[in-house]
């Protein structure tokens, strides 16, 4: 190709052009030269008239330098002229990249705005997205995965409880007669002690497994081996595995432990294999014994439901031909069992986390949906208030012969270019998002085979937000941009119309969209926190604050029930002896849940088991009352021969009293309490119990109504928990009672874990880890979301006042005063911001229904939710209004006349 720089310098020569932008418009020049002298070329001209021609039709009868002329007094000149012939899109498309690269540099300060702004918008989508890649989309690390099914069962009619886990005899019979499935595992979590020679023992989070868990998920330890039948089996030596990072906490990393003796639960037991420290299936145990390691009771009990139980599908196998399998193997256990298995049904469903957290998730990836639609519109705005300085250089490049065409690439890759590098910026900016996740506590973790990292799905993600975000952004400003009028644009009579109605009415379109969107998130938060604060500072009925509860488990195979109660019985006589500290037992403490339980009043017409309503039922010792601070309204509370010597007796709470002896004829009645899936021939041998007492409220279950649950009280004697409470109150703290209570259980037992002290409020907190996390991040959401809607709304306001300068100017210059200054400015400002709130009203009367219940809950305050919002949204528009009102209020008439 000829050299054109002589050429060109020559005739820009007399323009007076910063060296910088002669070269821009030299190298536009030159390449569109370049194109049409290959054209003529190709067409049979010679060198020389393929260059004479091309530099004719270029400046034909010496129109260009004076459009060059017009052309350099431009505020943002964009590339002069389209090739009419591009050697191919690409080519033409790294020109635009860029030029656009060049706008950027030219303009550094909007351009970081930009970044910035939509950087924050990417960077919470890219957090969400990477929970729910985690969770819902990426393949679990199993071997083949998707053959992986998790099996519960269902209890028909059961709408307290409409979902259990399996027995393990019910586990055992699937196992044996299943066909479509390759293997059937299950697991059973709870804490253990662990003790030996060398260490003081220690409570550790484990897992009960069948021997084929492991091999089922295709995970080898990585020292020692693996589970084998023979140690599943009755009879058979105790055998435990460790997860890699207790064996390096507690032994030293010591590979010579395999083969080696500890006590669990005070059973000597082998270790048999080290798992890697990353493993800790099924959720995040650190140890794991064989299934035949549960107490005899539970594995007899075909009412335990207790395991989780999973399977791996034959290739070809569909989940559906798998659940038709158990459903015939569940018809002939009812048959059999009548008692405990009629009524339920399996439940065959792919292994994934738990069903709500993912539509929490997918609630939560719709709120940030919004804030990135709010950022969108911000930067739509900005670059429509930039369009509008650019109209005469777009009028100019028609002029020259570009296309519209031509026109709205150029500015959707400038677009595009702006995307990517705040996709860049969002991607920094959600590091920390992620990094938080990574280091959850572990009440808060997920499974640990859930692992929140940047994986393909994420970049794929992020792409996809940065070429939606552009198009968002972008394309009503360059749609725009094409459109000028060329002879008004080109003629100093049209400045005043520069922005013309149709980018008005744009501008306010997107206010209208941002303050919306903002008013959804907000009202979204606010529900949800409000939920939060509800729920803590939920009623228990009596004071919880300084109220401490121990857990201890007596699920072991050397503690039968008579040796259950004997221990019992003990402890309550050692915690008697406490001074200043008053303790009581009982199978949960208050705010804890509760066994539920059918009954029926004795006196009242006979009905089928499914129709009786249902209870709480809590198994309490003699002190419960007192220590928790329950007053006897009438009759009397358990005694230490209720205790001692289980009749029938029981105490029920004011609630149940009143809902079902609302005349107070609760003294002395009889009641009957069931399994919820009892049989009827269960329900006609059960024993009668008597009302002895009635006691003050105590919430054990929290109910969509709010109201305290109905609750019987029996005697823990009865029929001995396998996991116990200690509720204690010490004047000298919840330490001082915890040092007392582990010391009374090691004089009985030194192997029986007590878990760690807290109190109840602690407890309760503890258990709403969900609510506080998800609500917080809305919450941090939403608040992101009116950042940017009240930035928007400034930049707006701002951009009104610059291109109304003369306007107002002529306004004072006639004797405005500034009240009238103010409105001419604020006015469209809040018409927008009424629009916006009432179509948001509208957007978040539907999200307090869309919410999951476990996070928005049921009750009232939702209208001084949507007030309050509404009421915040509005202030910050009103407040983002004024430094532009009150910078037009006052401008100089003289100098706002002289402006452009």
């Amino acid at each position: 190709m000829p050299s054109w720089q002589p050429d060109l310098h020559a005739l820009l020569a007399g323009l007076r052009l910063s060296p910088v932008r002669e070269a821009e418009i030299v190298e536009e020049l030159s390449q569109h030269l370049d194109d049409r002298y290959a054209e003529l070329r190709e067409a049979g001209a010679t060198d020389a008239d393929a260059r004479r021609l091309a530099l004719e039709e270029l400046d034909e009868a010496g129109g260009l330098t004076g459009r060059l002329q017009a052309l350099s007094q431009a505020h943002a000149p964009m590339p002069l002229v389209h090739g009419q012939s591009s050697p191919g899109w690409l080519r033409g498309f790294w020109r635009d990249v860029r030029y656009a690269a060049r706008m950027m540099k030219r303009q550094p300060w909007f351009a970081a705005t930009i970044v910035v702004t939509l950087g924050l918008g990417i960077a919470v989508n890219s957090t969400v997205f990477t929970i729910v890649n985690a969770v819902a989309l990426r393949p679990m690390p199993f071997q083949d995965a998707d053959r992986i099914v998790q099996l519960n069962v269902r209890n028909l009619g059961n709408a307290q409880n409409p979902v259990s886990e399996l027995s393990y005899p019910d586990f055992q019979e699937w196992q044996t007669a299943r066909r479509t499935f390759e293997q059937i595992a299950a697991t059973e979590e709870r804490a253990v002690d662990v003790a030996d020679e060398q260490r003081a023992p220690a409570v550790v989070r484990a897992a009960y497994v069948s021997w084929n868990t492991f091999s089922l998920i295709g995970q080898p330890p990585a020292l020692g081996r693996d589970f084998t039948a023979s140690d599943d089996r009755i009879g058979a030596p105790p055998a435990v595995m460790l997860g890699g990072t207790l064996w390096r906490a507690r032994f030293g990393a010591d590979p010579t432990i395999i083969g080696k003796t500890i006590r669990v639960n005070g059973v000597p037991s082998t270790i048999v294999g080290i798992m890697p420290p990353e493993v800790g299936f099924p959720d995040r145990v650190e140890f794991w014994l064989p299934l035949v390691a549960l107490p005899e009771t539970e594995r007899t009990s075909r009412s335990t439901r207790i395991l989780d139980g999973f399977g791996r599908l034959r290739p070809g196998v569909t989940i559906e031909q798998a659940a038709t399998e158990l459903d015939g193997i569940a018809a002939s256990l009812a048959e059999r069992y009548p008692d405990t298995n009629r009524n339920t049904a399996p439940l065959v469903e792919q292994f994934r986390i738990a069903a709500p957290f993912v539509a929490i998730l997918m609630a939560l990836l719709g709120a940030v949906g919004f804030v990135l639609l709010i950022a969108c519109a911000n930067v739509a705005n900005l670059l429509l208030a930039r369009a509008a300085d650019r109209t005469r250089d777009v009028s100019l490049r028609l002029a020259l012969g570009a296309s519209r065409w031509r026109i709205v690439r150029q500015l959707m890759i400038e677009s595009l270019l702006l995307a990517l590098a705040g996709g860049m910026c969002g991607l920094g900016l959600s590091y920390p998002g992620v990094t938080v996740l990574q280091n959850l506590p572990a009440e808060s973790a997920p499974p640990s085979w859930v692992q929140f990292t940047l994986d393909r799905n994420v970049f794929a993600y992020l792409a996809a937000l940065c070429a939606g975000s552009a198009f968002v952004c972008g394309l009503v400003p360059a749609w725009q941009a094409s459109r000028p009028n060329l002879v008004a644009t080109l003629n100093d009579a049209a400045r005043g119309s520069v922005g013309g109605r149709t980018r008005r009415r744009w501008m306010g379109t997107f206010v209208v969209a941002q303050v919306a969107l903002a008013l959804v998130l907000l009202t979204g938060g606010a529900l949800m926190m409000q939920n939060l604060v509800g729920l803590l500072r939920t009623d228990a009925g009596v004071e919880t604050s300084a109220l401490a509860e121990m857990a201890f488990d007596l699920r072991r195979r050397d503690y039968d029930r008579e040796r259950r109660l004997v221990l019992l019985g003990q402890l309550e006589e050692r915690l008697a002896s406490g001074v200043g500290i008053n303790a009581a037992l009982a199978s949960e403490a208050p705010m804890g849940g509760a066994a539920i339980r059918r009954f029926r009043i004795d006196g009242q017409p006979a009905s089928t088991p499914e129709t009786l309503p249902f209870v709480s039922m809590l198994q309490v010792g003699q002190r419960y009352f007192d220590v928790v601070g329950a007053p006897v309204i009438a009759g009397r509370a358990l005694t230490a021969d209720d205790v001692r010597q289980p009749g029938d007796n029981v105490v029920i709470n004011e609630r149940f009293a009143r809902m079902y002896f609302p005349d107070g004829t609760a003294m002395g009645r009889r009641i009957l309490l069931i399994e919820p899936n009892a049989s009827v021939k269960t329900t006609n041998d059960a024993r009668w119990m008597t009302i002895v007492g009635v006691v003050g409220n105590v919430r054990q279950r929290t109910l969509p109504s709010g109201e305290f649950d109905p609750v019987v009280y029996t005697p823990y004697s009865a029929d001995p928990p396998q996991t116990m409470q200690v509720l204690a109150r010490s004047s000298s703290g919840s330490s001082a009672a915890a040092a007392f209570v582990g010391d009374q259980l090691r004089a009985l037992d030194a192997d029986v874990p007590l878990l760690p002290a807290m109190t109840v409020d602690e407890a309760v907190s503890r258990r709403l880890w969900p609510q506080r996390l998800f609500g917080s991040m809305f919450v941090i959401f939403a608040s992101i979301a009116m950042l940017l809607a009240t930035c928007g709304l400034y930049a707006v306001t701002a951009y009104a006042v610059s291109r109304r300068t003369r306007e107002i100017g002529v306004r004072v210059a006639l004797g405005a005063d500034a009240r009238s200054i103010w409105w001419t400015v604020t006015g469209v400002t809040l018409r927008q911001l009424m629009i916006g709130l009432v179509f948001g009203t509208a957007g978040a009367a539907a999200i307090s229904t869309i919410l999951p219940a476990m996070l928005v809950g049921t009750g009232g305050g939702s209208y001084f939710a949507f007030a309050g919002v509404a009421i915040v949204l509005l202030t910050a528009g009103i407040a983002a209004s004024a430094v532009p009102a009150r910078r037009a209020m006052q401008l100089d008439p003289t100098t706002a006349l002289q402006s452009d």
